[in-house]
């Protein structure tokens, strides 16, 4: 048998999305090892992460007039973490930068926007996030926007992506940053894929047919996106990946509503301060009651490679990644907790026989290829 330590060493492993910019802002330090949270230096150097995406994620209940400052808030967050750890850290913007910075034994990061609404429904501010060091955008998030609709959204007021959502596209397209479809309605991703001239991405996304979450990917977009020559990163989170997992924590939103969008808020980073602590302790007890339920059922690591399996017997393994979601999901699930334990998905998929040129493809080949194509 391979040994995979050896294997997820001399690969190029890439991480498509995180959520660490959210625990940045309250104060969490990345160079130090944590308890809590999933993503800091030290556990990305054990876990042998080369590239790892810092998602700036807008929340869609910011008022509209808010949405640019509020991205670039974030923005600023994550430039100035690299800045303050540039001793292990350095902002790629394209492929080739990113190989440089971990051939020098640092760790590439790559700064994306999660949720177009960071717009501001200027079309110029593509250009400007680009210039700023970003170098993907997820079109929307969990609510349609004006000129996007999301997956969440079960009776569409358009169809898909307007005009304007085409031109986000097209613009994208000419200045060298990846369109993300993770969380676009299954019309907005066709509309893009008529218009994108590159390569796109669903950074953090699972197969419909395996769990049957709004949010997971249909055959027929796999095959779209694979033909297109982007591709997926899978998504660690268990209610995307376990259909056990989801139908809990389905059951559970909707018997509570008001908690669940109280202890998203918490997650996604809408509270702060005292504000936060006050309602983190209000809810702890629910928080400790879902943990305890929901960990009964709980995914494992085998769920996630039944993902990469299904996508690979689908469309091949140049179209698959990996798109964890670190510290924006509950409960990752059992042995991938934190990115330290990325090299046991390593073990995993050598167990399932994969071949080492596909495990290298896998971990990180097919993202710098579309980072290529599309960045340079």
């Amino acid at each position: 048998m391979t040994d995979y330590k050896t294997l997820h060493s001399k690969a190029f492993v890439a991480d498509l999305h995180c959520d660490t910019t959210l625990l940045m802002k309250r104060g969490y330090d990345i160079s130090e090892r944590h308890e809590t949270g999933h993503v800091d230096i030290p556990r990305l150097r054990e876990g042998g992460v080369n590239l790892q995406v810092f998602a700036c994620f807008l929340d869609s209940d910011i008022p509209e007039n808010e949405h640019v400052s509020a991205t670039d808030e974030l923005i600023d967050i994550t430039l100035a973490g690299i800045e303050t750890n540039s001793a292990d850290l350095a902002l790629c913007r394209t492929a080739g930068e990113a190989r440089t910075i971990v051939d020098s034994g640092k760790i590439a990061i790559f700064v994306a926007i999660e949720n177009g609404m960071a717009l501001g429904n200027e079309l110029e501010n593509v250009a400007r996030y680009h210039e700023r060091g970003v170098r993907y955008m997820t079109l929307i998030h969990n609510v349609s926007s004006q000129w996007c609709v999301s997956a969440n959204d079960t009776i569409p007021s358009f169809d898909g992506l307007t005009d304007f959502g085409c031109d986000v596209v097209r613009e994208m397209n000419r200045v060298g940053m990846i369109v993300d479809v993770s969380h676009v309605h299954p019309l907005g991703v066709t509309k893009v894929l008529e218009v994108t001239t590159k390569p796109i991405i669903a950074s953090h996304s699972c197969a419909f047919e395996l769990c049957g979450h709004p949010r997971n990917l249909t055959d027929e977009q796999i095959r779209a996106i694979a033909d297109n020559g982007g591709m997926i990163g899978i998504n660690f989170h268990g209610d995307f990946i376990s259909k056990r997992r989801w139908a809990i924590s389905k059951s559970l939103a909707e018997e509570n509503p008001a908690v669940v969008e109280e202890l998203k808020g918490l997650l996604f980073g809408k509270y702060s301060g005292e504000d936060y602590e006050e309602r983190y302790k209000r809810l702890a007890p629910t928080i400790k009651k879902w943990t305890e339920n929901i960990a009964l059922v709980n995914a494992t690591i085998e769920d996630v490679v039944d993902h990469i399996d299904y996508f690979v017997d689908l469309v091949g393994a140049e179209f698959v990644g990996l798109g964890s979601d670190f510290d924006g999901i509950w409960l990752p699930p059992a042995r991938l907790e934190d990115c330290s334990l990325m090299p046991d998905l390593s073990e995993a998929l050598v167990k399932r026989k994969y071949s080492d040129y596909d495990i290298e493809k896998i971990l990180g080949g097919n993202f710098l290829r579309v980072f290529e194509d599309v960045c340079g």
